[in-house]
């Protein structure tokens, strides 16, 4: 998604510039073109020449000079996809706010007609100044796009810890492809998705579960938000993060979750079933421990847990349904039937046998089948861009009214 695309990387005067080499680093790996432009107050914390070895082109510090012969800021601003200022210092954002342009970023920021993307850093106090509130109130109005800071220790010792420190590179990335997503084909969609994989225990340690761990669940609900939806997610175990912009909810079991999305269901929206929900489950939990030492023979007896997607079907109006499924043979024929009798707009099915699919894979390659019968082999992307595919096909069933 960030393959080819120009960012312009805009560093302000704050403790946190050093992280923009992490984030320039991430970009450059994601194959994405990167010019960086850098305040004069940004030049006492890192040094131009770190941004131009990471980036691959000359730092951009002055207004009216440029490495590539035009005037910078008219430059960068027609050059860029998107530009994002990280860190944006309560500085910044203020003159921003106000129209003031006495630098290279504030210059590039007015000239600019392509989305800009504030990531502030800053002393927590300063965060929560009715006057930084003030500022970032009507940059957002004006239709600026921001990446809020998260909580944690100040760059201080003297400062106790709270709101300000520069959000993750994962999030300042996720910021950036939020913008560059500019046809919002889900907005106003209500949508409710599941993640991840259940635990069934049949002791206080142990269980019966599989090898789920969330991403592609995590992916779809991601771009959902990117794609302008209003995104409720239940997930199981997992040890992602949640997306920014998305409703979570934890559980553990089947009958969690089965609860939760009754509960839930979007009645006039969407629900995507992509969680590897456990089929069965312990008849009964022991209340202690097995010990393998045990002298008592024990046969785990099993029992069925609800199927969610079936049970939604019952309840299904003028929704979307979108099911997944595993499969290690007989693809086609085991997921078209589950498309038929849970009463499926779409299926996604994937084995997890195919090199670089399935589970614990930054990609998958996946087939989607359709209600009328057609099916689409796509090729092995990453799960980011998998979950853009389906929700562009679920997009074209809102827009016909299915």
């Amino acid at each position: 998604m960030l393959e080819g695309r120009k960012i312009a990387v805009a560093v302000t005067g704050g403790i946190a510039s050093y992280k923009s080499c992490l984030l320039v680093r991430e970009l450059i790996r994601a194959n994405a073109i990167v010019r960086v432009l850098m305040t004069r107050s940004a030049c006492e914390f890192i040094t131009p020449l770190t941004l131009k070895v990471l980036s691959g082109n000359p730092v951009v510090l002055d207004t009216y000079s440029s490495a590539h012969g035009d005037v910078s800021h008219i430059d960068l601003a027609k050059w860029a996809d998107v530009l994002i200022v990280a860190p944006a210092t309560a500085n910044t954002l203020a003159k921003a706010a106000h129209g003031i342009a006495d630098n290279i970023v504030t210059t590039t920021i007015l000239a600019t007609r392509v989305p800009v993307v504030f990531a502030p850093a800053m002393n927590t106090g300063m965060w929560e100044n009715a006057a930084t509130i003030e500022n970032i109130l009507k940059l957002r109005e004006r239709g600026a796009l921001f990446v809020e800071p998260e909580y944690g220790s100040m760059a201080s010792q003297k400062e106790e810890d709270g709101m300000g420190r520069l959000a993750s590179e994962e999030d300042l990335l996720d910021g950036i492809r939020r913008a560059l997503i500019e046809d919002k084909q889900l907005a106003g969609i209500e949508m409710l998705i599941s993640a991840g994989r259940t635990d069934e225990y049949f002791d206080p340690v142990r269980m019966i579960s599989n090898r789920s761990t969330g991403k592609m669940g995590f992916a779809l609900a991601k771009m959902a938000s990117f794609m302008g939806a209003k995104v409720n997610m239940v997930s199981g175990p997992t040890s992602l993060k949640s997306p920014r912009g998305v409703t979570a909810q934890f559980i553990t079991s089947a009958r969690e979750m089965y609860e939760y999305v009754m509960d839930a269901y979007p009645e006039n929206g969407v629900l995507i079933m992509a969680a590897a929900v456990s089929d069965f489950r312990p008849a009964h939990i022991l209340e202690n421990k097995l010990k393998k030492d045990s002298d008592d023979k024990v046969n785990l007896r099993i029992e069925p847990n609800p199927d969610i997607l079936l049970a939604a079907a019952a309840r299904k109006r003028k929704g979307i349904h979108v099911g997944f499924a595993v499969e290690t043979e007989n693809e086609l024929e085991n997921a078209r039937n589950k498309l038929i009798r849970k009463k499926l707009d779409l299926i996604v099915v994937n084995n997890p046998n195919t090199p670089g699919a399935g589970f614990a894979h930054e990609t998958n390659k996946a087939r989607i089948l359709h209600a009328d019968g057609s099916v689409e082999d796509l090729a092995l992307k990453s799960k980011l861009m998998l979950a853009k595919d389906i929700l562009e096909r679920v997009a074209a069933l809102a827009n016909k009214g299915v």
